[in-house]
């Protein structure tokens, strides 16, 4: 192992054995997990509360949940415990191996949420948007990125002939050049990650809406752009993986590796719980300021008969007169009753609820009172050559009134 370093790097390293990056890993992998499931969950709880039903792209950001947090739990289990975050001086030949499997596994775990957070987002473009060439090439997109998922995920399997050659420095087999690979990998990836996030803005722009709405809707989905950002970041580090002191160098690439799949994640999950939090919020926010203003408003008297009112008979006590009066309409004119029934509480709620149902059970009324129908319309009908019984009656309440 001396070999691979230069005696001043072999001199740097005996003079840090005893630094540690492992709080940095065991936080940077374990935020991840419980992130991811909650986001996801709560997408679920939307999708049900909406009563929209689970779509492919759910089961799609369901899997590139469950990948992602297997990606965090091999790199907790195979990395901090097996000499990640340490320099490899410290670390002894069988955690370097043990180390290396958990990279395999970490690896393959990380190219599946890739590619399942890419295709969640197609399958959520070709409900959302039904524009039959957009579509097209959402679909021809979607090909692209199986075949490209396919393809990386084979290479991977067979990175090394045979494959234990990967992890086992005594096996003597042929392996691909890794930094190659990966950053074949991260470029691919950024490029595909830039077409997808850009994809639907043309479609928006072109939408009957106001500007303001347009420019919302292309920052809401373009806020995946943030992705494409930690995948320029990674490539960066991804010399990590042709570094002799590997144990050490791939922490950075390790840290993007996780939040680049749970920033397509999110960036998928939250538009759709967004939208359920306002769709429920909105309500009830409205009925609380409609609370508080008629709570503000001091109670005083209509001068005009509520609606409920008018659709009732009104009761109004006049000077004594020797026998009871009822205005009613039969077509001719205004004529006298001297039995008036008050309507029953059933028949009340009936008319109320606008059943019609006429049938009223009533009670004599108290003696010099009045009741007036308001069931007859403005103008009552009269033959022509008859002339009104009452001349001068008024016709309704309010009239009554403001005589």
């Amino acid at each position: 192992m001396s070999s691979a370093f230069t005696p001043e790097q072999w001199a740097y390293l005996e003079a840090h054995k005893n630094d540690s990056r492992v709080y940095d890993i065991h936080w940077f992998y374990s935020v991840p997990i419980p992130v991811s499931v909650l986001s996801t969950a709560f997408r679920l709880w939307a999708k049900k509360a909406g009563k929209n039903g689970i779509t492919l792209d759910d089961y799609l950001i369901i899997f590139a949940t469950i990948c992602l947090v297997g990606e965090c739990a091999s790199g907790l289990g195979y990395g901090p415990p097996h000499g990640m975050g340490r320099h490899i001086t410290a670390v002894s030949a069988e955690n370097l191996k043990i180390f290396r499997k958990g990279d395999y596994v970490f690896s393959h775990f990380y190219d599946l949420a890739l590619g399942s957070v890419k295709l969640a987002i197609l399958a959520f473009y070709y409900r959302v948007f039904i524009v039959p060439i957009f579509q097209y090439v959402v679909l021809a997109t979607a090909a692209f990125i199986v075949c490209w998922e396919i393809a990386i995920t084979t290479t991977l399997a067979v990175v090394c002939r045979p494959i234990n050659a990967f992890w086992d420095d005594n096996v003597k087999g042929t392996c691909l050049n890794l930094v190659t690979f990966t950053y074949f990998t991260n470029i691919s990836n950024l490029a595909t990650d830039i077409w997808i996030f850009l994809l639907p803005i043309p479609v928006i722009l072109r939408l009957q809406l106001p500007l303001t709405k347009k420019l919302a809707l292309c920052a809401i989905f373009s806020v995946g752009l943030a992705t494409c950002v930690v995948s320029a970041i990674r490539i960066t580090v991804v010399l990590g993986h042709g570094s002799p002191d590997f144990t050490w160098a791939t922490v950075p690439l390790g840290a993007y590796s996780v939040f680049e799949p749970l920033g397509g994640i999110l960036c998928t999950n939250l538009p759709i719980i967004w939208h359920m939090y306002r769709k429920i919020h909105s309500p009830l926010k409205n009925h609380l300021s409609s609370g508080q203003t008629h709570s503000s408003r001091p109670s005083r008297p209509s001068r005009r008969p509520s609606s409920l009112d008018e659709s009732l008979n009104r009761w109004l006590p006049l000077p004594a007169t020797n026998s009871q009066v009822e205005l009613t309409q039969d077509g001719k004119g205004l004529h006298m009753d001297p039995t008036v029934m008050r309507p029953t509480p059933a028949a009340f709620w009936n008319r109320v609820e606008g059943k019609g149902e006429d049938e009223e059970v009533g009670i004599a009324l108290p003696m010099h009172s009045i009741v007036v129908e308001r069931g007859f319309k403005t103008e009552v009908t009269r033959s022509p050559e008859s002339k009104p019984e009452h001349p001068g009656m008024r016709k309704n309440v309010y009239e009554v009134r403001k005589r």
